[in-house]
């Protein structure tokens, strides 16, 4: 629920059009409008008033769209639990040295490599340590037009943000559907991922193509040292809760 954009390519302009997506892609759920709604209808229909305040549309298309904005509703709740960073951050602010001396010396250095050296806080920051916009990472192989193939998706996703399903009757939401213009450069770009819970959410990069963080810091020409290396990852790995490490 923190991104702007969301896909690699950043096809969609909203969480519930990108909870859309795998129902209706034939590589996933291979389904139609028509199908969501009928199964809405016969299996989910009370749970579709209590939510909806209403019957299931007799439009196919506005139930399913419906199906989507649930599901998205439910996905803003997956927010990512406190952190050893998170511990150690709160410390710096309180002037708390028992707490700052509880994270890891390793992780202070690859802290101090990750915002100086490293250069990682250039498209990695913010609560959710990620600008929420695209890059070129370097990375050959799957969907290389990256961002430039989102946006010619997006432009014609009849479930933007600028079509009839958008809550806001304004539109105001959708100024950068709107805006978003198509450029060279976009070529290979991918989408900047949030770095909370790095250390679960192997393989990286957008075709899962490195298996580990010590990979991914090794894929960027960083100049690291070998020790730099290391201590960047345990900082990436302190973003993680530690209880879902157990």
């Amino acid at each position: 629920g923190l991104y702007r954009w969301y896909g690699w390519d950043g096809a969609h302009d909203s969480l519930w059009a990108q909870s859309v997506r795998p129902m209706l892609d034939p590589r996933e759920m291979r389904s139609t409008p028509a199908r969501v709604a009928s199964t809405l209808r016969q299996h989910f229909a009370a749970d579709y008033a209590k939510a909806f305040g209403r019957a299931v549309p007799v439009d196919d298309e506005e139930a399913m769209i419906d199906a989507g904005k649930a599901l998205a509703a439910y996905q803003e709740t997956l927010v990512s639990g406190r952190t050893p960073f998170d511990d150690f951050r709160d410390a710096l602010e309180k002037s708390d040295a028992d707490g700052m001396r509880r994270y890891p010396l390793a992780a202070r250095r690859g802290l101090a490599i990750f915002v100086g050296k490293g250069n990682c806080s250039t498209c990695h920051f913010g609560p959710h340590f990620s600008n929420g916009e695209f890059a070129a990472a370097g990375i050959q192989g799957g969907v290389d037009a990256g961002r430039l193939e989102g946006i010619k998706k997006l432009k014609s996703d009849p479930y933007n943000l600028l079509g009839r399903f958008n809550d806001d009757a304004t539109r105001g939401n959708a100024v950068g559907t709107k805006q978003v213009e198509l450029q060279r450069r976009n070529l290979g770009e991918f989408r900047v991922p949030g770095l909370r819970n790095v250390a679960l959410t192997a393989p990286y990069m957008h075709n899962g193509s490195i298996a580990t963080l010590r990979e991914a810091v090794q894929h960027y020409p960083l100049n690291l040292t070998p020790r730099e290396s290391a201590d960047l990852v345990v900082f990436l790995q302190s973003l993680t809760d530690a209880s879902q490490l157990r």
